[in-house]
């Protein structure tokens, strides 16, 4: 697996941007250039001065409309809707194209531009799809992957932590030595914390390390510290607000999660980078072929 050796993990939620993605867009395109030259591929279901619209172009037409609002009630989902799509959308656009074509506009020089790069894009993307999107990944390179970044997968930790926040040092130290001596910590910060949460006996709650913001640095360092376990109380220390004691009750969270449970995100990265090492090695094999020229100084700001 010599393709993780540059790997930079994206193993959350795993959503990757990739030139194919891109591609797939623009090859949804479909530009017939003649009613004589083009022929259709799938059901024909209108045609416009002979030139032939097909079920697959419509119904990847509405796919993508779909696709792209998100509002449910906007989305076209029934045969009416799709056969008034037809007539208002398609059948226009044909009659607007060939008209085009009547006058000519094909044949200007900013629009050949454009249809050439058109074609550049449907091209380079059919031929990427065609070299890489079958790329295939094992169970060895999937468990070779989770080894290596089995700390990636570490679920979050939360502690259910009291506390008792007092005015002065000396008053937080005798404090303390109560609870050393079996004083009912839920108590004391009832009767005795200045904070709000001895409402609740100074119960916080799960929390996670960074929930109470950038003033709490030295609260999130002894509260979530790898010496302090559940059922130990901290020292006194002093944060914002005045002198801190806290209790942690239990720990959840940070273990790995199994292998069973990220195999579908690490089968899409490993996949993605082996994707994108195919696409490095084919374009520095043609780009070794090539004669490639830029004029740098031409390139303005």
């Amino acid at each position: 697996m010599g393709f993780r050796k540059a790997l930079v993990p994206v193993v959350s939620g795993i959503s990757v941007l990739f030139l194919i993605n891109g591609c797939e867009q623009i090859n949804k395109i479909k530009s017939p250039t003649s009613a004589k030259s083009w022929q259709p591929q799938g059901t024909v279901v209108a045609t416009v001065n002979g030139l032939p619209i097909t079920l697959e172009q419509l119904n990847q037409e509405i796919l993508s409309y779909n696709e792209s609002t998100d509002n449910p009630e906007a989305k076209i989902t029934t045969r009416e809707q799709k056969v008034s799509y037809l007539n208002e959308e398609l059948v226009r656009r044909y009659l607007l194209y060939l008209e085009a074509k009547a006058k000519g506009l094909d044949k200007q020089s900013k629009t050949e531009e454009l249809l050439r790069g058109i074609e550049i894009n449907i091209l380079a993307g059919q031929y990427l799809r065609d070299e890489i999107e079958n790329i295939s990944v094992s169970q060895a390179e999937i468990e070779g992957f989770y080894n290596d970044y089995k700390d990636q997968f570490r679920q979050e930790e939360e502690r259910k932590i009291r506390e008792i926040v007092l005015e002065s040092e000396s008053e937080a130290k005798d404090i303390l030595i109560e609870l050393l001596k079996g004083s009912d910590f839920a108590s004391l910060a009832t009767q005795r914390s200045k904070a709000p949460s001895s409402a609740n006996g100074g119960d916080l709650g799960y929390i996670k390390k960074g929930k109470r913001g950038a003033d709490y640095a030295r609260f999130d360092e002894i509260a979530f510290s790898k010496s302090l376990e559940a059922g130990q109380l901290s020292t006194v220390f002093k944060d914002k607000n005045g002198y801190y004691i806290i209790k942690v009750e239990a720990i959840k969270g940070g273990q790995p999660r199994t292998l069973f449970e990220v195999k579908e995100d690490i089968k899409k990265s490993v996949q993605f980078l082996k994707q994108q090492q195919k696409l490095k090695e084919i374009t520095e094999g043609l780009l070794k072929k090539a004669k490639v020229e830029v004029y740098q100084d031409k390139i303005k700001p």
